[in-house]
């Protein structure tokens, strides 16, 4: 197995998967959701961040609708890291559709630094790699909460915290302006649970508003 192959990098991605994949089938489980939802869950929506957030949001009660359109937003970003390598990818083995369903951070960030095309079956070999190490990592997080104390149970939910931080952080590390976005998004899903809104549209209210207003004011997108 030569350094840098498809192989290498999604067995990297696999074991990354896996352990944070344990953490939601722990939580999932805590939060009082069964095996077959949450396996479920990892097969057809394979999101990580998006899971933990849906999960915790369901299980407070807010409305499955407003649930879907919060992970569509959070998620929007995988249609830009598609189209960003669609015309790299090099060969006809492998359905379009497939490869699209299989992208994350992790696997665009592994393939678009790779030189040159980017082989069908080379982008498949590591989603399907990343896909089990989710999906295996649900089902061996929540059959390991039977056995695991209370303490520690409970403690998995930081990793929603933990998965956000390391999506929202790198972007304001390079461009401090986002970090004013996300106190925008803060305050303003703050005042509207104040003001008696539910969390659902009040979660929804805080994603889109500050990101608008902010796309909208000039050079905000641009470095500094």
């Amino acid at each position: 197995m030569r350094p840098g192959s498809p192989v290498q990098l999604g067995v990297a991605i696999f074991l990354g998967y896996f352990s944070i994949a344990v953490a939601f089938g722990v939580s999932g489980r805590e939060l009082g959701f069964t095996l077959p939802a949450l396996t479920a869950f990892s097969v057809f929506v394979f999101a990580g961040a998006s899971q933990f957030l849906a999960v915790q949001l369901l299980a407070q009660g807010v409305g499955g609708v407003a649930v879907i359109v919060a992970t569509l937003i959070l998620n929007a970003r995988h249609v830009v890291m598609s189209l960003a390598i669609r015309d790299r990818i090099e060969g006809d083995r492998v359905p379009k559709p497939v490869l699209a369903f299989g992208i994350t951070d992790e696997v665009f960030a592994s393939a678009a630094t790779r030189v040159g095309p980017i082989r069908d079956i080379d982008l498949l070999t590591m989603e399907v790699l990343a896909y089990f190490g989710w999906v295996g990592g649900t089902i061996a997080g929540f059959v390991a909460g039977r056995f695991l104390p209370p303490a520690i149970e409970e403690a998995m939910g930081i990793a929603l915290y933990a998965m956000f931080v390391s999506l929202i952080v790198p972007g304001i590390v390079r461009f401090w302006r986002y970090g004013i976005v996300v106190a925008a998004a803060g305050a303003v899903n703050f005042g509207m649970t104040s003001l008696g809104l539910s969390r659902g549209p009040a979660l929804l209210v805080a994603i889109v508003l500050p990101a608008v207003v902010f796309a909208l004011g000039p050079r905000w997108s641009e470095p500094t």
